[in-house]
């Protein structure tokens, strides 16, 4: 029963810490603030956290880690790569407009720069996961001959995170959907046939 009280608290900790440094940002951020938020006592944060610093690493290990899961359960083998990867860059996006974990861990990553290191850093996580489905599009000759993986990486996770290139009179969705729609041509080899929208379009 003490174990249950005290993982409680420990995810009532990361998600108060979570919500506050996605609206505060690292330095905006104090440790009685998160106290208050999370209905906890300073006593019992200190007791989970030692500092700002572990708080802070264990919101971006955890945004890492979670959002790592669901963009992998994404990469279906029985689904073309990418195809599989449009349904990434879409659940990306939705995480970061909905799920304030997702925010605070690439803020944090941003605010705090290598310090924090880069296993704690969401956005080698997000190449990670975008790699493996380019790579299998290779594989599976679906990509276009002469696309470089990495640049195909690189318009990938800069179509997830295009919240503020989207003009405000326009649909965050309607504007991703296009916009890949734009980009697929230019990805796919012309010999692949198979169904390449989103799944989640």
């Amino acid at each position: 029963m003490r174990q249950v009280r005290a993982e409680e608290t420990r995810s009532a900790l990361l998600l108060a810490a979570a919500q506050i440094f996605d609206r505060e940002g690292y330095e905006g951020t104090t440790l009685a603030t998160i106290s208050d938020r999370a209905a906890v006592s300073k006593g019992a944060l200190s007791f989970h956290f030692s500092s700002k610093s572990a708080l802070a690493d264990a919101v971006q290990h955890l945004s890492c880690e979670r959002s790592r899961t669901g963009l992998t359960a994404l990469d279906d083998p029985g689904v073309p790569a990418l195809r599989a990867l449009g349904d990434m860059v879409r659940a990306l996006a939705d995480r970061l407009a909905a799920d304030p974990l997702t925010r605070a861990g690439l803020r944090l990553a941003r605010e705090r720069g290598p310090s924090s290191g880069p296993d704690m850093d969401c956005r080698f996580t997000w190449r990670a996961v975008f790699r493996q489905a380019v790579r299998r599009a290779r594989e599976e000759n679906s990509l276009r001959s002469g696309a470089a993986v990495e640049s195909v990486v690189d318009l990938a996770l800069a179509l997830a995170l295009h919240q503020e290139a989207v003009p405000a009179d326009r649909d965050q969705k309607e504007w991703l959907t296009d916009a890949w729609d734009l980009m697929l041509p230019a990805l796919v080899s012309p010999a692949f046939s198979g169904t390449l929208t989103p799944a989640c379009s």
